[in-house]
């Protein structure tokens, strides 16, 4: 067997070969596929910082929070300067309940790196979470201004637009996210799930029963559009534990537009 090929084999079997392969599949939501294929990357380096950053995001999908933290303190130990290890140990302090905790991690991450934008990402979710709008909505409109072809960063923006009711606003800012390409399939049925929240939110104390023929289509046209944002959420495959919740709100709304405006049986 020749050199080069000892060494593309070499390379093949690397930790880094590994991971950048279990990435992919993460990108891709397939949870199992991403696990086993980090799990290789370790075998070959099990002081890898990517892939056990990459483990610990794999699990915080999931919803297996200790495992998840068991990966980024290891992740810190093995790379204490890596701010993906930081921001994930931050993520898994602030789904514990401990936003204290990971407000000081992600500042410990700032400091190593003021740019780094999955930090000021994670900032931004905490700071949303925490119900600093303003703040949150700064942080988002930078990203997006510095990266706008990242999906991700409006979804964060119409979540903000969500809470401070501007759900029409949230809808646009949706649909400029589904129009960009590669989106990740994760980002895409969260993306439609949001849509779905913001088309029910906006339909609100909408309908007068008094003038229905006025207020009442509008109603209707948004409830079915939060209808196909539903059904294309489902249609990825990716399962979002809140989506139950959106159908039921959906349903429900339905039920009282049809109760306050009963459509004539030519319609």
């Amino acid at each position: 067997m020749g050199l080069l090929v000892v060494l593309m084999l070499g390379l093949g079997c690397s930790a880094d070969h590994y991971t950048d392969k279990a990435k992919v599949a993460l990108s891709g939501h397939d949870l199992p596929k991403a696990e086993g294929l980090f799990r290789k990357a370790l075998s070959r380096n099990s002081e890898h910082g990517p892939a056990l950053a990459g483990l610990g995001w794999t699990y915080l999908l999931a919803g297996e929070i200790e495992a998840a933290r068991g990966s980024f303190d290891r992740c810190r130990e093995v790379a204490p300067r890596s701010t993906e290890c930081m921001r994930g140990r931050a993520s898994v302090a602030s789904a514990e309940g401990n936003p204290a905790q990971a407000r000081s991690i992600l500042d410990e991450a700032v400091g190593v790196d003021p740019y780094d934008a999955g930090v000021l990402s994670s900032l931004a979710l905490l700071e949303l979470s925490l119900e600093d709008y303003a703040s949150a909505e700064g942080r988002y409109e930078q990203l997006i201004a510095r990266f706008p072809v990242q999906a991700e960063y409006r979804l964060g923006l119409a979540e903000v637009r969500i809470r401070q009711d501007r759900e029409v606003e949230a809808v646009a800012v949706v649909e400029e996210a589904l129009a960009l390409s590669d989106v990740p399939i994760r980002t895409q049925a969260m993306l439609y799930q949001t849509q779905a929240r913001a088309l029910v939110a906006a339909t609100a104390d909408r309908v007068d029963p008094k003038r229905c023929d006025a207020t009442a289509p509008q109603v209707r046209a948004w409830l079915s559009a939060a209808d196909q944002a539903v059904a294309s959420a489902k249609s990825t495959g990716v399962d979002l534990p809140d989506l139950p919740v959106v159908v039921r709100l959906l349903g429900r709304r339905h039920a009282s537009v049809a109760t306050d405006c009963p459509l004539s049986p030519t319609e």
